[in-house]
């Protein structure tokens, strides 16, 4: 703790992250861009032989280890330069997340007593994560594993390790619900002309069979099923992350190991085109509708508070607008006989707040 100091920056920052304050559209626009998504597709040659055991060992695929590692550290170029003691112990002392920043901070201590690593190779970005893999502590001294079988694990030096660190995380995390061998983890859909989007949310799961009930298909009107590794009983569920007025997907199980693994629908929905995007798959279709302004974290504040006061969340506000706050938003409409797609529209803000 030698040098360890209150950071009001560290705090800043973990109020203003990006997938808190921007549209999906706006946090989506360079994840990647073109010159991360070529870097990608040479990684996926670089690293065939490698990543290929990965899969067989796991499930896991190529694609979605290097999404990873270019969404958290542009491909190894930026790791984090913070001195993660310091980080951790501002945001243990801000409070909202006490416990689980003090746990971090004393595993980060473990780390540095059982490897020998100097303080000065332990950086990492400003919330502690670490590394190629950005494991937070916790996580490394859980799921770190060592892919390079020389006896050490280092996340900050050795690309392997983090490769299979990353791997070991997304198989273990969710042991109830494991990683599906060969699965697709999403695709645009088409929802047919008067499509009720009142069931379209990421924490209501239907079987494949149920959706195509519905009339909804693939792009193009292929049939559901057509996804890889699925069929009818698959679970799975639609979401139209912009609104009724931008593109509709359809999400199986293995997307929900990107929320596991943070739960922010921006970061997950990132990671999902990402990765079909390394992998040449093709990206979406329909056009964000951009025209939509931002909503400012006092905005959203408002509206939760006020959703709140008309009986539609049990949840205390906090700015963010999550699943909590779109559940709350598709209550209303439902209510108001408007269409149900839980999106923060600033019409919808304007008609809350006037309530």
């Amino acid at each position: 703790m030698t040098g360890v100091a209150f950071t009001p920056k560290t705090i800043a920052t973990a109020y203003n992250a990006n997938e808190r304050t921007q549209r999906i559209w706006g946090y989506l626009k360079n994840r990647p861009n073109a010159e991360r998504l070529k870097t990608g597709k040479e990684m996926l040659v670089t690293y065939k032989t490698f990543l290929g055991k990965i899969e067989r060992d796991t499930g896991i695929p190529p694609e979605v280890i290097l999404t990873f590692w270019g969404a958290e550290t542009d491909y190894g170029r930026n790791k984090g330069q913070d001195d993660i003691f310091q980080a951790m112990a501002a945001l243990a002392y801000e409070g909202s997340r006490r416990d689980f920043y003090e746990a971090n901070l004393i595993a980060g201590m473990k780390i540095m007593q059982r490897t020998g690593f100097s303080k000065a190779k332990m950086v990492g970005s400003w919330a502690g994560a670490v590394g190629h893999a950005q494991f937070m502590p916790t996580a490394y001294l859980q799921y770190a594993v060592d892919g390079e079988g020389d006896g050490v694990i280092d996340l900050w030096d050795s690309v392997e390790d983090a490769f299979a660190s990353k791997a070991n995380y997304l198989k273990l995390n969710n042991a109830k619900s494991p990683w599906v061998r060969g699965q697709a983890w999403i695709a645009e859909v088409q929802p047919p002309a008067g499509f009720s989007y009142a069931d379209a949310d990421l924490m209501i799961k239907k079987p494949l069979s149920a959706w195509t009930s519905q009339g909804v298909t693939l792009m193009g009107g292929s049939k559901l099923t057509a996804l890889r590794g699925a069929d009818d009983a698959t679970p799975a569920a639609v979401f139209a992350p912009g609104g009724k007025s931008g593109p509709t997907v359809i999400t199986l199980p293995n997307f929900d190991r990107f929320v596991d693994y943070n739960p922010s629908q921006s970061y997950a929905l990132s990671i999902a085109l990402w990765s079909n995007a390394i992998a040449g798959r093709p990206g979406l279709a329909v056009p964000w509708p951009v025209d939509e302004p931002d909503i400012t974290r006092a905005q959203a504040y408002a509206l939760q508070k006020k959703l709140k006061a008309l009986g539609f969340s049990d949840a205390e506000p906090d700015g963010d607008i999550g699943k909590g706050t779109r559940a709350a938003i598709r209550s209303y409409q439902l209510k108001n006989g408007m269409i149900a797609d839980g999106f923060p529209s600033c019409a919808i803000v304007k008609k809350v707040l006037a309530e």
